[in-house]
């Protein structure tokens, strides 16, 4: 005879059974459970799964939150349907530019321009250069358009001058080819 613990054991193995061998599509109560909100949908996934969980990632978009942390922890990746959350907060928008897309977001770029600390962030760390849809709100912060332009604005400055710089080096060297060429120098 079963005991209630051997009897769930079974039923997940039956469910298992049904699902890889006979290919039902019946959802076990532990998937029911985790489609209840973003929270335990991601659980689930990190958790049980410890991969991605494509039955719960619309109640997962829902939620800035676990939108972020789905892309980031479980994707890998973009999370297309988290994005469109993701771009109405400006910290998570910049983490997720930041940390997953490795790169500019773009849909974030509007909610992160109203943010003179996370406008800087964005410009310093993800475009390393210039955002000038948040230059506006970072000069009204004196520290963040400080910092700006110490370590954005500046910089980029001087790598535009290091940039000519070498142009120029490179022009002088192709003249002194030329010129050399001309006498019959081997260079």
């Amino acid at each position: 005879m079963l005991g209630q613990k051997d009897s769930l054991i079974f039923k997940e193995h039956i469910y298992d059974y049904e699902k890889i061998v006979m290919g039902t599509n019946r959802m076990s109560k532990k998937e029911q459970e985790a489609l209840k909100s973003a929270e335990s949908a991601y659980c689930y996934a990190n958790d049980i799964l410890k991969g991605r969980f494509e039955k719960g990632e619309n109640a997962i978009s829902e939620s800035v939150m676990y939108s972020y942390y789905y892309a980031r922890d479980i994707l890998k990746g973009k999370f297309e349907k988290g994005e469109n959350v993701i771009s109405k907060d400006a910290q998570f928008s910049y983490w997720y530019a930041l940390n997953v897309l490795k790169g500019r977001f773009e849909k974030g770029e509007d909610i992160i321009s109203k943010d003179a600390e996370y406008s800087y962030y964005y410009a310093h760390y993800v475009l390393k250069g210039r955002f000038e849809k948040g230059e506006d709100i970072i000069s009204k912060d004196e520290d963040w358009s400080c910092l700006y332009k110490e370590y954005v604005y500046d910089a980029e400055k001087e790598i535009k001058k290091e940039i000519e710089k070498e142009q120029k080096e490179l022009e002088d060297l192709k003249d002194s080819l030329s010129v050399n060429n001309l006498y019959g120098i081997e260079v």
